[in-house]
């Protein structure tokens, strides 16, 4: 008599399972529900916020209109210019969580990406130039190669000689000077320069006709990320902050051209995801590396798959659990630095209204106005903690191995 295989039902589906052990994270499905209020409130904060978080206070009284503690007009009091604190809160909810959102999420792709090219191709470098006279590598290439290959090499070299002897030309009588106005000393100096300049050039003729070059995407990428996390992120995020804003500069006059009022949040997004990927790609490479090595990579390579298909398709899902998870600690991030730019006016500047930016004023008038700080302190607060929740709530739902 055979039996009936059992019906599948949607309790066994893989979302079930996984919300079923997601809810028993209390303080993750509390953070879930305030992120989502959070989110319907800067959705709708048009219609929310009682005023407008630019307006100030005209006739009358305007002083008595300043620096109002908490009541029933204004629930959150107002600030040094008459300005509705709570709308002023509503509103920067919009611009700190898309800050957030934009920034997290297109660091986590752009190292997701690059993550999974040096995982997939470490070990394996790629051929990038192989000289046309390089016999033991199957040279002969065309001569057409050959001689690009050769002059833009030269030109390369051409350049370098060329900026040593401005450099000299410029700054000659300096170095002379230097040199206590011994001008046979300096002739040998130019003189050597010179010679090793034009002999580098020549190696460089030679190598293109019969060097090679390889390349290894991993130790490419490594290098690059390892590099990253050398440079002491916050005086720099400071200095391109400024340099990017800057009117007098080519580059802050284009982005203000073309962004406008929305330059600032441009410019700190870009500042954020430049260096917000590193680390998702560290993680997703050490995945990627141990993924690879499976056999339904083989089976998949042996089927004929080709090695995009292989690392999107079948690589990339299996790492959106610790992907996922990194975008949400990684929202939590970006709000906090945003924040913190803002605070030392190197951020999204006024009068956009940020929770960043309204506390710095805030701290020249700590004592007599605390509810200009306490407000959009405690949204920062708890904002990051609701993030950083829900992130070991997923973290704790799709690891298989957790005991939830």
């Amino acid at each position: 008599m055979a039996i009936a295989a059992p019906k599948s039902s949607s309790a066994d589906t893989a979302f079930s399972l996984f919300w079923r052990r997601f809810r028993k994270h209390r303080l993750a499905v509390a953070s879930l529900v305030f992120i989502g209020l959070l989110i319907l409130m800067a959705v709708f904060a048009p219609f929310i916020a009682p005023y407008s978080p630019t307006a100030q206070p005209t006739g009358g009284d305007l002083a008595s209109k300043y620096f109002q503690g908490p009541n029933r007009e204004h629930w959150l009091g107002t600030d040094d210019l008459g300005r509705d604190v709570l709308s002023r809160i509503i509103y920067g909810a919009r611009v700190s969580l898309l800050v957030g959102f934009m920034a997290a999420i297109s660091g986590v792709l752009l190292g997701t990406i690059l993550g999974t090219l040096a995982g997939y191709f470490s070990g394996r470098p790629f051929r990038f130039y192989l000289g046309p006279l390089n016999r033991r590598e199957g040279g002969w290439q065309p001569p057409l190669f050959a001689a690009w290959r050769v002059a833009s090499w030269v030109l390369f070299y051409g350049l370098l000689l060329g900026a040593a002897q401005l450099v000299w030309t410029l700054g000659g009588d300096d170095i002379r000077a230097v040199l206590g106005g011994d001008r046979s000393f300096a002739n040998l100096l130019s003189l050597v320069t010179s010679s090793l300049a034009w002999a580098a050039i020549s190696w460089a003729a030679v190598w293109g006709l019969t060097g090679s070059f390889r390349l290894d995407l991993d130790v490419l990428i490594s290098r690059v990320i390892d590099f990253m996390l050398t440079i002491p992120e916050l005086p720099l995020l400071l200095v391109l902050s400024a340099l990017l804003r800057d009117p007098g500069a080519s580059v802050g006059q284009w982005i203000q051209g073309v962004f406008g009022e929305s330059t600032s949040v441009f410019i700190i997004i870009s500042i954020l995801v430049l260096f917000g990927w590193t680390g998702s790609a560290r993680l997703v490479r050490g995945a990627i590396l141990s993924l690879r090595e499976q056999e339904f990579t083989t089976a998949a390579q042996a089927l004929g798959a080709s090695e995009a298909r292989v690392m999107f398709r079948h690589l990339v899902p299996n790492t959106i659990a610790p992907i996922i998870v990194n975008v949400t600690l990684g929202v939590g991030g970006a709000i906090v630095t945003e924040a913190a730019l803002s605070f030392l006016g190197f951020g999204i500047q006024p009068p956009v209204a940020t929770w960043g930016n309204m506390l710095t004023n805030a701290q020249e008038y700590i004592f007599s106005a605390p509810w200009l700080a306490l407000a959009p302190g405690f949204m920062i607060f708890l904002t990051v903690l609701a993030f950083n929740y829900l992130g070991d709530g997923l973290r704790d739902a799709l690891d298989p191995r957790s005991r939830l």
